[in-house]
């Protein structure tokens, strides 16, 4: 993609981050946020990336172009500071979002990032049209309504609109998965819920923004809501153990009801709208470690 003019909101999260690198490369890239932390405006500002400072929750949109041809929507209150304070969260993640939308409708394709956490808990993977749950009240409850905004928005103003299901995207710019990793590293218990299926379809972030570029021709009328996560599941066991081995490290995990249970999505729709996934999970892992443990040598474990 060249020559586009392109708002990302949220963008110094550990999908946008990558994803803004990729495409301020060839075109005129616009990134909207609180920028609580000036080295990270001007790290986008030395890609020539236009900053705004914005909060979602009370600042208007006046003096915001609305010439855009594509808005990738990641800019929310997430997890776990979401659950501080309900009503801020609904102010951030729904109306923020619906009046974001409504300013910028000339767009090509409106790009809304939601996530896996708007799903009940099940034992098999989920697919677009099963069940919603709550795992993380404030969080998942504003994500399902700004789903349903978004979808009222796009169909009242037509704009072709694609709404992603994000599930655990890690790599270098990524903290989840890397977050257990460290503690491992560190020698202390990695926490895990006990909760069957333990597996989750985690995402390598070099797939995430390959993908996540597919997804600026994939918004239709009506709106199309699509998983956005790895093929393969895969427990948070597995890849500390796996990472153990070619670090040298044994890990020891907690299992307990205070981390949340893990869930696997169904990605037959995303590989029909977007494509596969190219990096495997040990793989993926694999770069993770090597990048951030530099003084270890990783270890031949016989992938």
């Amino acid at each position: 993609m060249e020559g586009q003019k392109i708002l990302v909101t949220g963008p110094t999260g550990h999908l946008t981050a990558p994803l803004v690198r990729e495409l301020a490369a060839g075109n005129d890239v616009w990134g909207m946020a609180r920028f609580s932390d000036p080295g990270q405006r001007s790290e986008l500002e030395s890609l020539g990336v236009t900053c705004v400072m914005k909060d979602l929750a009370v600042d208007r949109f006046d003096d915001l172009p609305d010439d855009f041809d594509y808005v990738f929507h990641a800019g929310a209150m997430v997890a776990m500071d979401s659950e501080k304070d309900m009503a801020h969260t609904f102010e951030v993640n729904v109306q923020g979002t619906g009046r974001l939308m409504v300013h910028c409708k000339s767009v090509k394709t409106f790009v809304h990032c939601s996530t896996g956490g708007v799903y009940a808990h099940a034992d098999h993977p989920r697919t677009e049209t099963d069940l919603y749950g709550a795992t993380i009240p404030a969080y998942s409850l504003s994500k399902i309504a700004a789903e349903h905004l978004v979808r009222f928005v796009s169909e009242q103003w037509r704009i072709p609109t694609i709404i992603l299901r994000i599930g655990a995207v890690y790599g270098f710019d990524a903290t989840g998965p890397a977050v257990r990793l460290d503690r491992m590293v560190r020698g202390k218990e990695v926490w895990v819920n006990p909760t069957e299926p333990r597996g989750a379809s985690v995402m390598w972030q070099g797939d995430a923004v390959r993908l996540a570029i597919a997804a600026f021709d994939a918004g239709r009328l009506p709106a199309i809501t699509v998983n956005f996560c790895g093929d393969e599941a895969v427990s948070i066991e597995d890849y500390c153990t796996y990472v153990g081995r070619l670090l040298g490290i044994e890990p020891t995990f907690k299992y307990t009801d205070g981390t949340y249970p893990a869930g696997q999505m169904d990605t037959t729709l995303m590989h029909e709208v977007l494509g596969r996934c190219e990096t495997s999970w040990r793989d993926g892992f694999r770069q993770l470690a090597a990048h951030r443990y530099p003084d270890y040598e990783l270890r031949d474990v016989g992938d």
